[in-house]
């Protein structure tokens, strides 16, 4: 036990200055940050975005009457819900709920935008 003593007392100061140094420094975040400047209701800009590619994707062809039809309903029913929870100031849970539904809707439009063309 009395060889211990001195040893921790060695060890200990030599560990020291290992605890200080600087690390490494953090990356930087992956990918790029989208940060929205506009003072439009949470969801909205999410729906404008999803309407303006699934206009694009009726000029180019890649979404068919029908299909362009059922994601501009879908469009709708995310303007009338942000409607009625904006009557009454939007709680954070329902600015989450509106912005994913406006993305969700975006990734539909994606996804049927990519689907190979039915004979």
């Amino acid at each position: 036990m009395r060889r211990l003593i001195p040893l921790l007392l060695f060890v200990s100061p030599a560990a020291l200055p290992a605890q200080i140094a600087p690390g490494p420094q953090p990356d930087a975040p992956p990918g790029p940050v989208q940060v929205r400047t506009d003072s439009t209701p949470s969801g909205r800009y999410e729906n404008d975005v999803a309407r303006d590619r699934i206009r694009d994707g009726r000029k180019s062809g890649t979404l068919t009457k029908a299909q362009a039809k059922a994601l501009r309903k879908e469009a709708r029913m995310n303007d009338t819900l942000a409607d009625r929870y904006g009557r009454d100031g939007l709680s954070y849970s329902e600015q989450r709920e509106l912005d994913m539904r406006g993305r969700a809707l975006q990734s539909l439009t994606e996804a049927e935008r990519s689907r190979p063309a039915h004979p």
